[in-house]
């Protein structure tokens, strides 16, 4: 496609303007150039950061709308790789996250999510099945689960948020790749359920089980699509 031929351009010349082994005078020959294929196509700078983002699709794990705990672990996950995490939901693919982003990071969130998900809902499962949760109402147990679920990523949180971190220059993309392909959507709702006294044991069970989630990162401490669960 013609469009992204130029905006390769742009961007490679851009990269040589600020690049710190060009000299001053083809940091400046280069920045020229970047402006007048822009202006040459009618682009504008937010074209060619939006550019430098996508995204990736995933299944939130659920048919309907994602509960409240799907939805905080992803968004855990997106902040760790420095991704935008958005909800979609339709009526013959159930819940689902849009994760956008820089390079593989929209990859590895989903990655992260999708792993974290099934030890969480396997860890959330075994708990129900537990006395005396599982003698419990159906509106009780989903309660519990709930809160367990949330107390588990309480802990992992603090794990994932270690590969946290992305540069100005990478958040501007994104916000530029929102503002293009994504410009009405909504915030999502991170709102948990109160607690009763009677609930914080499975708060406190969910926590105990997430401190035993890990994860890895590449000896160049670069992200690395590690997750395991400990024992």
């Amino acid at each position: 496609m013609e469009e992204n031929r130029t905006l390769d351009k742009i961007k490679k010349c851009l990269e040589m303007a600020k690049s710190k082994t060009s000299n001053p005078h083809e940091a400046e020959i280069a920045l020229r150039q970047a402006h007048k294929l822009m202006e040459l196509y009618n682009l504008e700078m937010g074209d060619v950061l939006a550019s430098m983002a996508g995204e990736v699709k995933i299944a939130a794990g659920s048919e309907g709308q994602p509960p409240t705990w799907r939805v905080r672990l992803a968004h855990v996950c997106a902040h760790a790789f420095g991704t935008r995490m958005l909800i979609t939901h339709s009526w013959y693919s159930g819940g689902g996250f849009i994760f956008v982003g820089c390079a593989a990071a929209p990859e590895l969130t989903g990655y992260a999510y999708e792993v974290l998900e099934r030890q969480l809902q396997k860890a959330r499962r075994d708990f129900l099945a537990l006395p005396p949760q599982k003698r419990c109402k159906r509106s009780t147990k989903v309660a519990r689960g709930d809160h367990f679920a949330n107390g588990w990523i309480d802990a992992v949180y603090h794990k994932v948020d270690e590969f946290a971190g992305v540069e100005d220059n990478v958040a501007e993309a994104i916000e530029a790749y929102m503002a293009k392909h994504h410009p009405d959507l909504e915030k999502a709702d991170l709102k948990r359920r109160k607690v009763k006294a009677r609930d914080e044991g499975a708060s406190t069970a969910g926590y105990q089980a997430g401190k035993s989630a890990q994860l890895h990162k590449a000896v160049n401490h670069q992200p690395r699509a590690l997750l395991t669960m400990g024992g």
